[in-house]
């Protein structure tokens, strides 16, 4: 189901956000996604930012973190550089989306723990460390949260975590949640 990973040697920010909107923009903007036929995935669900998609984004940078002086304090400084991992799997978010009930998905809802955010549903291609992150807007429509390459141990060992704690129906607040 899904393909290999986009090649991108040879290309270096900021053109290679030219070179991967394309794929972007013909798998959620030329034509809708729909999530198990009746769910619209919106790619403007969080807005626009240099002329794409903010969602655009988040699926192809990660955020950095560091903590510099300034004058006599330290400040922490973040920004969003190219991922080339998570760049790379652009072309996996719609079929994952769309065949989310094929056998490599291990899909899952997930009340995030920050701030008072909705359940959230992800798609976890797990024998390829891809997660796809989706938050509904209504009834019928959501939008894309974002996409990532699990570089981590520990995050993976998350993963298999959270999907044991649905799928075994160990979280209350996760009972009856599903959208489909």
């Amino acid at each position: 189901m899904l393909n290999a990973p986009l090649n991108l040697t040879g290309h270096n920010e900021p053109d290679v956000f030219d070179h991967l909107y394309p794929f972007f923009e013909q798998d959620f903007i030329t034509v809708d996604t729909y999530i198990n036929n009746q769910i619209y995935v919106d790619p403007k669900g969080q807005g626009m930012r240099d002329g794409k998609e903010e969602v655009f984004w988040h699926i192809t940078t990660r955020e950095k973190s560091k903590t510099v002086k300034q004058g006599k304090q330290m400040v922490k400084i973040k920004t969003r550089p190219f991922d080339p991992d998570r760049a790379a799997r652009i072309s996996w978010i719609k079929p994952m989306l769309v065949n989310h009930s094929d056998p490599c998905i291990k899909l899952f809802y997930r009340k995030e723990t920050k701030g008072k955010k909705p359940v959230r549903l992800y798609f976890w291609a797990h024998q390829h460390d891809f997660v796809v992150i989706v938050q509904k807007l209504g009834n019928a429509n959501s939008f894309l949260v974002t996409s990532f390459y699990i570089t981590e141990t520990y995050k993976r060992d998350s993963y298999e975590k959270w999907y044991t704690e649905y799928t075994q129906g160990n979280k209350p607040e996760l009972l009856n949640c599903e959208w489909f």
